[in-house]
């Protein structure tokens, strides 16, 4: 969960996240629906920048997030670019707590691979499915088995911009399967040409296709579809990204 680095994100991740994809793959699952204004919830909607999309394209969009910090930026951030106050609210996805439900739920940008263990994935599921209406979705997607055991582990990455920096460093954890841990160490430069330093752990966990398919269908979900990297190929052994449609009946 983001701390301090909330602020920073958006400048540190603005040629890493991929926005534009998982707007387009999003945009794809609502057209094909049936309903003529959908709601959609954003859990572990971040700093806001896909709500903000979706809002500019006319959508009820509501966001959701454990982090304080990046709700303060999201809010900041769509009353100027949307002008509008926008509906924020700070929860566990595990234990969502919506006022109505909702026609389509998305969870993008790793959010999941933030739940600690299968109890938090179940309980986010059975959440999932209570709080979406008949013939709803939910959209997510996770990093792949494959990027835990060999992408992450070992991976140093520095950003040295003028105002801000950070060097993040990536461990695997041997104790639990697919489970990294990432040191992230920020530098952020003061009015006064100082420099303040502060650091965030982050700690990210996935698990096999076949399980998020498996406690999916354990919450009701039917017409699941899984594919990889915003393909419509299903996943191979060396996919980085997990793409996951799964409807309400």
């Amino acid at each position: 969960m983001y701390g301090n680095g909330a602020r920073l994100y958006d400048y540190l991740m603005e040629d890493e996240a991929p926005y534009r994809q998982w707007l387009a793959w999003t945009l794809t699952h609502l057209e094909g629906m049936n309903v003529s204004a959908p709601a959609i919830a954003d859990v572990g909607c971040g700093t806001g920048t896909l709500m903000s999309m979706l809002l500019t394209r006319g959508y009820d969009v509501q966001g959701i997030d454990d982090s304080q910090e990046m709700l303060a930026v999201a809010d900041e951030k769509i009353r100027a670019h949307n002008n509008i106050a926008p509906h924020l609210r700070r929860q566990h996805m595990s234990y969502l707590q919506l006022e109505k439900q909702v026609d389509v739920i998305i969870v993008f940008c790793d959010a999941l691979n933030y739940l600690a263990d299968e109890t938090e994935v179940k309980q986010a599921f059975r959440a999932f499915y209570d709080h979406l209406t008949p013939g709803g979705r939910l959209l997510f997607d996770v990093h792949s088995f494959s990027s835990m055991q060999h992408h992450f582990p070992g991976r140093t990455y520095g950003d040295a911009g003028t105002d801000v920096s950070m060097i993040l460093n990536s461990f695997s954890d041997d104790d639990v399967p697919g489970a990294v841990e990432h040191e992230m160490t920020f530098f952020e430069r003061l009015s006064n040409g100082d420099y303040r330093r502060f650091d965030e752990l982050h700690r990210q966990r996935t698990f096999s296709v076949a399980d998020y398919e498996q406690w999916l269908q354990a919450s009701g979900f039917e017409q699941i579809e899984i594919t990889a990297d915003f393909t419509k190929q299903p996943p191979q052994a060396d996919s980085e990204r997990i793409c996951f449609s799964a409807g309400k009946p």
